[in-house]
């Protein structure tokens, strides 16, 4: 197929540095507010053994629960120094669409029907219902190449038949 409009994934979105510094103060003094309380709570026992039972036990679980805040942190940091990875998802041609995450090759003559729904777009083969796929178009750069109209009207250009689109208006939040 000879290319005429490829849309690529957008790369994730990654925490900044200061929103995982953050976290982990708000971890961490979530940790003494709990301390502070248990310690509030225990306050009148005077049974030694119980004490140093409880003591125990709390020390495991704030190590336990330091181990996880402190392996999702390296987590959030790992994940911040990746390079973004962008790759083709959807090619239209003269001939046809490739959708690539699947790897699926159809002719505009084999398409029975396309829908733009709320930004997801849908395409459906009736002879091969294996070819179908449904694409959200909000995780791809299409705002950055052309706006939805200009996809939609180049979706009609190519697309004999009728391309069914609908969009729900937003609401304001007061249940009309």
């Amino acid at each position: 197929m000879k290319t005429e409009y490829i849309l690529q994934s957008i790369p994730e979105a990654k925490p900044g540095f200061i929103v995982i510094l953050m976290y982990v103060a708000f971890i961490y003094g979530l940790f003494w507010g709990i301390d502070q309380c248990l310690t509030y709570l225990f306050y009148g026992i005077t049974n030694e053994i119980v004490i140093k039972i409880l003591n125990k036990i709390l020390l495991i679980g704030f190590m336990f629960l330091n181990y996880k805040v402190v392996k999702y942190f390296l987590y959030l940091v790992r994940k911040q120094r990746e390079r973004p990875v962008i790759y083709p998802v959807l090619n239209i041609s003269r001939e046809g669409m490739n959708y690539y995450p699947e790897n699926k090759e159809i002719e505009w003559e084999n398409i029975s029907e396309i829908q733009i729904i709320d930004s997801v777009l849908s395409v459906t083969v009736d002879f091969n219902p294996k070819k179908d796929f449904k694409l959200n178009l909000s995780t791809t750069d299409l705002q950055k190449q052309m706006t939805q109209d200009r996809f939609e009207k180049l979706l009609k250009y190519h697309y004999k038949k009728e391309v069914y689109i609908y969009n729900t208006p937003s609401s304001c939040g007061c249940g009309c």
